[in-house]
This record gives structure tokens, C-alpha cells and sequence, in this order.
């Protein structure tokens, strides 16, 4: 479900025509948060992109033009020597559409590109309480109905979300389904999680099926199979990884893919 929508066009300058267009991979992009993927195509789709194909973005309100930010971008693997994603930080201050122009380094035309900030993300924001919702447990729920991740690691699964945010420790909640996922990066989310949680013994670590039911022979990966936390949550796509502190106030939101060390960043700070 990560949504990877081509992005609303804007017209070209000059006469040229364009040979990359960008593909938005950020599903909720909102004031208060600077967190931006995209990939980057060939006119005909060809997927592109590499750790040396160099891309700045420039942003621009279309609202307040002076609200203008020219940023580097880094590009992140999702399947590793495979497809990967453009992450750049850019400081959306004020809602409503802005325009991305980006060059690469490679020197091929560009196609500008238009984005929606809301005002309010529809996901938890940063600085909200995240909400109490259980999830199920090895303690209440055969091992094989809590997951499509494989290998299962118990290690997610020993505490209900609801009961993590309330212990007073640091929780991560990973909302993913490796066997559904339509942007093929759950899997390899999961699977940096998995790695980087034993260094971190004191943080509450939990997977979140995004959906129920997968293993009953009527499901479908849709809307009435989706688990109450996905909901509860407002997760317009998958994967999702959520911090909260202490008093389970979330104080990151990572769509899509985690950069080398941005989630360990996270939580040693």
C-alpha cells in the first residue's frame, strides 16, 4: 500500500523534452515534519536511481514563493544493489501545493513536479500522544496468525502496543506486512529492525500486521481485513515506523525505508 503515485506534473520550461520524471513515494506529507521520499524514472519507466546518481531538489511554496529551499538528497535502498528511494529533508512550513524541481547529475532533463503539504498529517503527529490500542501477542495468539514476516522474530511480539506505551521505556511500532506489501520495501524494513533491535535491550520493540485474518481462506488484503492499530493510527500506506518516548508521545514518523543509522539517531538521542 505505500503509495508511489506519479505526481501531479508541472509544465516543463523550455522545449526539451524531459528524459526523468520523479514518483512520489511520501503518502503524507505535512507542515511540521521535513521528511520526503521520491524515486526517479525514465520518461518510458525505467527505474533509476543509485548511491551515484546525485540529485538536489529545490522546493518552492506555490503560495509564498519566497519560501524557497534548495537541498541535497540521499539515496536510500529499499532491496539492497536493487531499487531505492531519494530521502530529502525539507522544511515544510506552510500547507498547500509546492513545487520540487530536481536535477541530477547525470545532466538529463527534468520534470518539475508538484506536492500537496497539509496543514495536519492524517497519521499521528509528532508531539501527539500515540493512540492505546492493543495488539495481539504470543501470550493470546498462535505465532504463525501474528505475522507474514519470515523468519518470525517473538521479540515483537511479547507486549500489547497499548501496554508498551504505558511502561515508561521507548517503544518502536513497525507497521508492516511482508507478505502483502505492495511497495516491496516491509520486508526489508522488517528485516533492519530486526538487526538493530538487540542493541537496544530498554526500547519496547513491536510489529504491527497491518493486516488480520491472512491466514483464513476467504482473506483478501483489503480495507475490512485491516488491524484496529492501522486505523487507530491513520496509515494511509505501509510500512510505517512510529517512536514514541517515554510518555508515549511519538516523536518520529518514517515512511517507506530508514536511511543507514536515521532510526538509531533517533533513539540515542
Amino acid at each position: 500500500m505505500l503509495i508511489a503515485a506519479i505526481a501531479v506534473l508541472a509544465a516543463a520550461c523550455g522545449s526539451a523534452e524531459p528524459e526523468i520524471i520523479a514518483i512520489r513515494a511520501s503518502s503524507d506529507p505535512a507542515v511540521g515534519d521535513s521528511r520526503f521520499l521520491f524515486a526517479v524514472n525514465e520518461i518510458d519507466g525505467t527505474r533509476r536511481g543509485s548511491p551515484d546518481e546525485i540529485v538536489t531538489v529545490t522546493a518552492t511554496s506555490l503560495a509564498q514563493p519566497e519560501k524557497s529551499y534548495e537541498l541535497p538528497t540521499e539515496f536510500v535502498w529499499i532491496v539492497p544493489n536493487g531499487i531505492g528511494l531519494y530521502k530529502a529533508e525539507i522544511p515544510w512550513d506552510t500547507g498547500g501545493q509546492w513545487e520540487i524541481d530536481f536535477e541530477i547529475s547525470t545532466g538529463e532533463e527534468t520534470q518539475p513536479f508538484l506536492v500537496f503539504v497539509g496543514d495536519e498529517p492524517t497519521t499521528v503527529a509528532i508531539g501527539e500522544e500515540a493512540p492505546l490500542v492493543a495488539t495481539p501477542t504470543v501470550a493470546d495468539t498462535p505465532i504463525e496468525d501474528l505475522s507474514t514476516d519470515f523468519p518470525i522474530d517473538e521479540r515483537f511480539y511479547q507486549v500489547s502496543l497499548d501496554e508498551a506505551l504505558a511502561n515508561g521505556r521507548q517503544t518502536v511500532a513497525i507497521f508492516a506486512t511482508p507478505a502483502f506489501c505492495t511497495s516491496a520495501a516491509c520486508g526489508p524494513m522488517m528485516n533492519q529492525v530486526k538487526d538493530m533491535a538487540g542493541a537496544y535491550p530498554d526500547v519496547n520493540w513491536v510489529h504491527v500486521e497491518v493486516y488480520q485474518g491472512f491466514n483464513e481462506a476467504d482473506f483478501a488484503p483489503d480495507v475490512d481485513h485491516l488491524v484496529p492499530a492501522v486505523t487507530e493510527f491513520g496509515l494511509p500506506s505501509e510500512p510505517w515506523i512510529f517512536v514514541m518516548d517515554e510518555q508515549g508521545v511519538v516523536s518520529a514518523r518514517l515512511e517507506g525505508v530508514l536511511a543507514p543509522g536515521e532510526l538509531e539517531e533517533l533513539l540515542d538521542a
